[in-house]
């Protein structure tokens, strides 16, 4: 007659545990057990509070890797801002040099001021004179006056920036 597992013997068959038995590979009548394999050993080795707790902590490392994620992202956008903000003040302080200019290069203004102020006259004869020199390779004009070249295109980060990049917190 064979037992079922986890069924309790009659008193009258003693159990009696010599060699092997003693360590659970074989039954107490040498008929040997077959071992456990597969899902169902790794579903008695992992206990549902483990499963538990490496759901927890995935959960709290996605929500993590999010934070991380957002506080970068607002970083960014503060730094963005600041720079537009710097950017429209050198803008705003081009234009009032650009006025500045404009009033100062006026030449009928300019004209009156030498014969008003400083009491000058036009010249009776004109002397022409040759200057050897170059013009500067500078030239100090608005920037709507001055024709600037390409800006050559940013090289393409390697594949490694690209990686290092896409990590959080890492910059």
């Amino acid at each position: 007659m064979a037992a079922l597992p986890g069924a309790r013997r009659p008193a009258s068959q003693p159990r009696v545990s010599v060699g092997p038995a003693a360590s659970g590979a074989v039954r107490d009548r040498g008929i040997p057990r077959a071992l456990p394999t597969g899902w169902g050993v790794i579903r008695k080795r992992i206990s549902r509070l483990m499963v538990i707790s490496m759901l927890l902590l995935s959960i709290a490392a996605v929500g993590l890797v999010q934070v991380l994620q957002t506080t970068r992202v607002a970083e960014v956008g503060y730094q963005l801002r600041a720079l537009e903000v710097e950017r429209q003040s050198l803008d705003a302080s081009i234009r009032i040099l650009e006025a500045q200019i404009a009033q100062v290069s006026n030449l009928e203004r300019l004209r009156l001021q030498a014969v008003t102020r400083l009491g000058m006259v036009p010249p009776e004869t004109t002397m022409r004179i040759a200057v050897q020199a170059q013009a500067p390779a500078n030239q100090p004009l608005p920037r709507r006056y001055v024709h600037l070249p390409a800006r050559e295109p940013v090289p393409e980060p390697a594949w490694w920036e690209k990686l290092i990049g896409s990590v959080p917190g890492f910059q």
